[in-house]
């Protein structure tokens, strides 16, 4: 064999390795990346199973009331910072899953799957929801403050309820309200 043949030899070695190379990296890459998606899909589950656990039959009575004017008329101050807690966790769990979506690491079947639709949130088209929000709006990120406020646009609801002042009350002593 001449040093030429040789020469192409090696090359034609060389170039298999490299595309052997290419491929054992592609392939790793992938399995990183579905490795990633599977601790994000794990972290969301284990978060939204913390999120109902914490749920306790006072904070259930709650969120059940919040569709209802006439109930939380009712509320105490107690009550709307429960509730205001409550809506605030769940508000970063869903800044999470939005993240994740648009980071690629979760795809919106697995929201769905996970008990989350980003079409409409049953928590949020709530009156009680629209009462808290200029309270809490300023303490979620753009892509939660989008969604929450699209929402609104599409069902706007009223607001009956001033809690600064029922706060005010409260502190002061005078619940004549």
């Amino acid at each position: 064999m001449n040093r030429g043949q040789r020469k192409n030899i090696f090359e034609a070695v060389g170039l298999v390795a490299i595309v052997a190379s290419l491929i054992f990296l592609g392939l790793e890459i992938r399995q990183s990346n579905v490795q990633a998606k599977a601790t994000a899909f794990q972290a969301i589950g284990i978060a939204t199973a913390q999120w109902h656990y914490g749920i306790d039959d006072r904070v259930n009575r709650l969120l059940t009331e919040a569709s209802y004017p006439e109930a939380i008329e009712r509320w105490t101050l107690a009550d709307w910072e429960r509730y205001r807690r409550v809506q605030l966790a769940g508000g970063r769990i869903l800044e999470t899953l939005l993240l994740q979506v648009e980071q690629g690491l979760l795809d919106v079947d697995a929201l769905n799957s996970l008990g989350y639709t980003l079409e409409e949130n049953p928590l949020v088209n709530t009156p009680a929801y629209w009462c808290i929000w200029p309270e809490i709006r300023d303490f979620h990120g753009d892509s939660v403050r989008s969604l929450v406020e699209q929402a609104f646009q599409a069902n706007p609801l009223d607001c009956e309820i001033d809690i600064q002042a029922l706060r005010d009350q409260t502190v002061r002593g005078d619940m004549t309200r």
